[in-house]
């Protein structure tokens, strides 16, 4: 029987606006961050594509099996218990990181604080360097890749965070900018975990080589479904560029 989750709380001592143009100020309440947290039980991270699925999977999303080469081959993963965020960080949240001293405001805020109508919307144009900052400054960090595919995926070897079949109403993409994080929950993965696909790709702990880092989740930017599933990667060679599509969310060894 699982046991609840509360959420926890962690006291802290550029581009053009990704979905719309007000400007009226949301407020930072006070300097308490609070993370969701949800827990992650002990277990194997199935990660990646088998090569056994590659031609079914091409086939099924009209694409070339070439599409699959960067998750080759797929891995078991033992992993240790852990807790994941059950959304993306989100704009309020870096602000109140701002508000401490910790980081920078993206420049499209116009100020230390992010319009009021997008303050629940997950947080971009951070780049890889902003995201662990953050971290280590509520006391957390960056996921691994396969902590993030576990969190989505449970013990199967689904392809989505739902299931196995594409549902275009689990998940934001292809459209014209974030949305509220939590907006989909019928999207959530069997832990109940959020935004996994779409919304905003986010950064994980894994870096192949110091300049890159890779990204997972595809993004409100994304119009081809194959790029929503859980094995998905993106690799981005911008490890220090900011972007309106690449967020990210956190994670606490136990």
């Amino acid at each position: 029987m699982g046991r609840p989750t509360p959420p926890a709380l962690w006291t802290g001592r550029e581009g053009p606006n990704p979905v719309g143009h007000r400007t009226r100020r949301s407020t930072v309440p006070s300097s308490e961050l609070e993370l969701d947290l949800v827990p992650i039980p002990p277990g194997t991270a199935q990660t990646g594509t088998l090569s056994t699925q590659v031609e079914a999977l091409a086939e099924r999303f009209g694409v070339h099996p070439s599409w699959f080469d960067g998750e080759l081959p797929g891995a078991r993963i033992e992993l240790p218990a852990y807790d994941i965020g059950r959304t993306p960080v989100t704009n309020e949240q870096w602000a109140i990181f701002v508000a401490d001293g910790g980081g920078r405001a993206p420049d499209w805020w116009q100020g230390p604080t992010p319009p009021e109508d997008l303050a629940d919307h997950p947080v971009t144009h951070v780049n890889l360097h902003d995201a662990q900052a953050f971290a280590t400054w509520a006391g957390v960090r960056l996921p691994s890749a396969a902590e993030w595919e576990r969190a989505a995926r449970a013990d199967a070897h689904r392809v989505f965070p739902w299931g196995d079949e594409m549902e275009p109403s689990h998940a934001h993409y292809g459209a014209d900018g974030t949305a509220p994080v939590g907006s989909l929950p019928a999207g959530a993965s069997p832990f109940g975990v959020l935004d996994l696909s779409g919304n905003v790709a986010e950064w994980t702990a894994d870096q192949p080589d110091p300049a890159t880092a890779i990204v997972k989740g595809g993004s409100w930017v994304t119009t081809v479904p194959a790029n929503l599933r859980v094995a998905a990667v993106g690799q981005s060679g911008w490890a220090l560029n900011r972007t309106d599509y690449i967020g990210f969310r956190v994670a606490r060894s136990r």
